[in-house]
């Protein structure tokens, strides 16, 4: 598909009548599209109420595998890789792309809500639920050169006050609509590996365009594919090289300006 159609259907997206959306967005345009206006909750600057320390944490497993876990420790698997993830268990999955390398469903444990953002056509599967309380939602985007029209799912996170964005394999700039929808985005989790997704110059363009807080770089197996990166990145902007592969989320956390903080592979990690 042309880039083009490709951008029709990214605007297509915002106006689809879908029922039972949930009641909480990290993005207020999107909520007044499907709303009307209503306003319902909102991540960044929201409610005022911050996360108690130690209770919201996301943990690495590798690749672009996710733990997300609330403060009502609800847990959410984000693309589980076959070699990776453990036996997890988990209240949902998420499915960014149907590669064997983030789509191990059957590695989480606990009878989890699946939800996949692409077919196995290949084509969008939109998603708009809440499980317990964590909301989330997706909206398409496209792979690397060669993938097809969509092929892709980019999931969005909301917990509390915070909104945390996982751009699976993300192959392109984003477009106005997308960038709208990740606006309030507190972290990113953004694939770095420079091989079947984005150069190093991209993706430094993508993070300027969402200009989320925290920055995660996901999508890689060696730890020399981030000190690449990172060496590249700093000129940009800082980094916080961690010494473990989990992060305690709360707002007062949050840098005032974007930092890229690189997680410890968790085949090296301490933890």
């Amino acid at each position: 598909m042309k880039r083009r159609h490709f951008t029709v259907m990214i605007g297509g997206f915002l106006l689809l009548p879908l029922r039972g959306i949930a009641e909480a967005f990290c993005n207020p345009s999107l909520v007044q599209l499907f709303h009307k206006g209503r306003q319902l909750v909102q991540a960044r600057g929201g409610n005022g109420k911050s996360p108690a320390f130690g209770s919201y944490f996301i943990q690495w497993y590798g690749h672009s595998s996710f733990l997300i876990h609330s403060g009502s420790q609800t847990k959410v698997v984000a693309d589980p890789n076959f070699n990776v993830t453990p036996g997890i268990q988990a209240d949902a999955v998420t499915v960014s792309n149907d590669h064997f390398t983030h789509n191990n469903t059957g590695a989480v444990t606990g009878n989890p809500m699946i939800l996949r953002g692409i077919t196995f056509k290949q084509t969008w599967q939109p998603i708009r639920t809440t499980v317990k309380d964590i909301t989330i939602v997706n909206i398409p985007s496209q792979r690397s050169a060669g993938w097809g029209a969509i092929a892709n799912s980019i999931f969005v996170y909301e917990m509390g006050s915070l909104c945390i964005a996982h751009l699976g394999n993300i192959g392109h700039l984003l477009t106005d609509e997308q960038v709208k929808v990740l606006q309030r985005v507190d972290i990113m989790m953004m694939p770095i590996d420079a091989m079947t997704n984005l150069g190093f110059q991209d993706i430094i363009k993508v993070v300027d365009q969402v200009k989320p807080p925290i920055v995660i770089p996901m999508h890689y197996d060696m730890a020399r594919q981030a000190e690449l990166f990172a060496a590249f990145a700093r000129e940009h902007y800082p980094i916080k090289l961690l010494s473990q592969s989990q992060l305690t989320l709360n707002r007062s956390m949050l840098p005032k300006a974007t930092e890229i903080y690189v997680l410890a592979h968790p085949r090296h990690s301490s933890d």
